[in-house]
Order: structure tokens, then C-alpha cells, then sequence
């Protein structure tokens, strides 16, 4: 076990992260973990409140923003840091990157959001050692470093499936593109469970199963478990990064159906394993839908492990 110091701050609703939280762990003797998805802020009193209403006017930003990831700056440990790890460092100001990168011999972070949907992203690099991204058009129009998500729980594949393909989804235009594939599921006796999360319910769908509320990484999972071939609408037009689904189906060892097209150029990629859909003209070979799952080269597969992943980030 390494005796260095190390910061980790995340900012994560799913729970992907907590694996890499619990690897550090076992390689340094020192972890500091903060997810501010966990974290919030109330105004303590009127005249705080009112002095927020001002600060927005003159700086156009949220006083209750910069007082809750500001607990964080408060709360910290240490007065230096070996490396400092963040997931989605815009969500802090500027003084406050600053300072933690002052208490920082190494800072570093990881986006797996595309810098077009998250323009903020772009403002913040310079305060970073390295910032590494999924988005391959992110790392050549910013300078940044490339690397993945990653597989972020292993389970061996079950015997029996309950259901051909999953899928769990927020409600945005990609429903569209999965509408497109429920209906082609039907007409070759694919059972399915397509999920749909969100306020917008959309129309009614056999296929397509809608819910208010956000799945949990453990419900998800064990849906996961259920299905023989995984479903992956990427947000196309808008970020072709891999999601952590991709991830998710070769840890689980399950077969992937996905609208992003850039997967083939990944060394992982076995047609066996994945099929490339167009939404607009939905072609899935039956021997895709038929034969098993087949392994991944272990050292291709444990690049992709969090153990593959930190090395990548841990190295100067």
C-alpha cells in the first residue's frame, strides 16, 4: 500500500464512482472522498438569502452554489495532497479550483461528458495537470488526454435470461430511436424490457415501459443480470463517447446492441458480441440474436477494468 495522499472528489448520482473510491483504497494509505451529489446548501438565515439575491445579479452565479461545493474546500483534511482526482471540477468556481490546486502536487481530472453539452468544461482545463476525456473530438479540439469509462462491477453471465434485451433510459429525443427498435423487437419475437425514466411519459407503448422516478445502480443491475443482450441508445448528434452501458455489458458479459457507430473502432469490439444499429433502418442478423456471448482477451478486457482505469489516471 502506497503511502501517498490522495483527494477524490466526484460528483456522482448513480454510484459508477464507488468502485474507484473503494480501489483507491486498497492501493494508498490515505483516501479523501467527497461526492457533492450527496451534498446541498440552505440558505442559513433571510439576510443570507437576500445578500444571494445580489450576488447573482452582480456575478450571474448561485451564492448557494459556491457555499456548497465550498464545504468541501472547509472540510478538507489535509494542507497538501500527492494527487487530486475530480469528476466534473466545473461544478466549482474558480477560487476554489485554484486553492485545491495549491494543495495539490498533481490535479487532475476526467470528463465523461462532452464538453459541448457542458461548455463550462472548457473554462476550467487550464487549472489541471492533465484533464482526461471519453469524447474522442473533445481530446483533439482541446488538447486533452483520451481515456474511457470503465467497467465499474464484474459479475459472471447467468445460465437462464427471463428476457432477450434491457434497457434503462432517460426520457429525451433518443425515446424516439428506441420506439424504432421496441417495434422491430416485436416483429422478430424479441422479449424485451425497455425502461423509460422520466416525467415525460410519451405515448403509450406494450414494449416500452415507463417510470417516474431514476432507476438505482442496483435495480439497474439486476435487470442487467436478467438479460441476455444490452441496449445502448447513445445521445448521437450530441456526444459519441462510450457509455458506461458498454462497460456494463462486457463486465456483466452480455451481448450489446448500440447506435454508436465509433464502437467498431475500439479493440474490444467482436461482431459477435455487438451490433451497430441505424435507427432509421434497423438491421440485426439472427445469428447475433442467437449465439452466446464470447469471452474478451484478458489483456484487452482488464484495460477497461477500474484497476486499468486508475493506472492510466495515476500516471504523471
Amino acid at each position: 500500500m502506497e503511502n501517498r495522499k490522495i483527494l477524490f472528489i466526484t460528483y456522482d448520482t448513480s454510484g459508477y464512482y464507488t468502485p474507484v473510491y473503494e480501489a483507491l483504497q486498497k492501493r494508498f494509505q490515505s483516501v479523501e472522498f467527497y461526492n457533492t451529489a450527496k451534498m446541498s446548501y440552505r440558505y442559513a438565515n433571510f439576510l443570507e438569502r437576500t445578500y444571494s439575491f445580489f450576488y447573482k445579479l452582480i456575478t450571474g452565479n448561485k451564492l448557494k452554489n459556491y457555499l456548497k461545493y465550498q464545504k468541501v474546500i472547509d472540510s478538507l483534511e489535509s494542507d497538501k495532497y500527492d494527487v487530486t482526482i475530480m469528476i466534473r471540477p466545473d461544478l466549482f468556481f474558480d477560487s476554489q479550483l485554484e486553492l485545491l490546486k495549491e494543495k495539490s502536487s498533481r490535479i487532475v481530472a476526467y470528463y465523461h461528458d462532452s464538453i459541448n453539452e457542458i461548455p463550462r468544461k472548457d473554462k476550467v482545463i487550464h487549472f489541471f495537470d492533465k484533464v482526461f476525456s471519453y469524447e474522442k473530438k473533445d481530446v483533439k479540439d482541446f488538447n486533452l488526454q483520451f481515456l474511457t469509462n470503465f467497467i465499474y462491477r464484474e459479475k459472471p453471465q447467468t445460465s437462464t435470461a427471463e428476457y432477450d434485451a434491457f434497457t434503462v433510459m432517460s426520457s429525451d429525443y433518443r425515446v424516439a430511436a428506441l420506439k424504432k427498435l421496441a417495434a422491430f423487437f416485436e416483429t422478430r419475437g424479441v422479449k424485451a424490457k425497455l425502461i423509460v425514466s422520466g416525467k415525460n411519459r410519451g405515448d403509450a407503448s406494450s414494449s416500452i415501459e415507463y417510470i417516474d422516478r431514476r432507476m438505482s445502480l442496483e435495480e439497474a443491475s439486476d435487470e442487467v443480470q436478467k438479460s441476455r443482450i444490452l441496449v445502448d441508445i447513445h445521445k448521437y448528434g450530441v456526444q459519441n463517447g462510450l457509455t458506461f452501458r458498454v462497460f456494463e455489458a462486457m463486465g456483466f458479459r452480455k451481448k450489446l446492441i448500440t447506435t454508436n457507430a465509433d464502437i467498431v473502432n475500439y479493440d474490444f469490439y467482436d461482431p459477435n458480441n455487438i451490433c451497430v444499429i441505424d435507427p432509421e433502418n434497423i438491421v440485426i442478423p439472427d445469428a447475433f440474436l442467437s449465439t452466446p456471448y464470447r469471452e474478451i482477451a484478458t489483456s484487452i478486457y482488464q484495460k477497461y477494468t477500474v484497476e486499468g482505469w486508475l493506472d492510466q489516471i495515476l500516471t504523471p
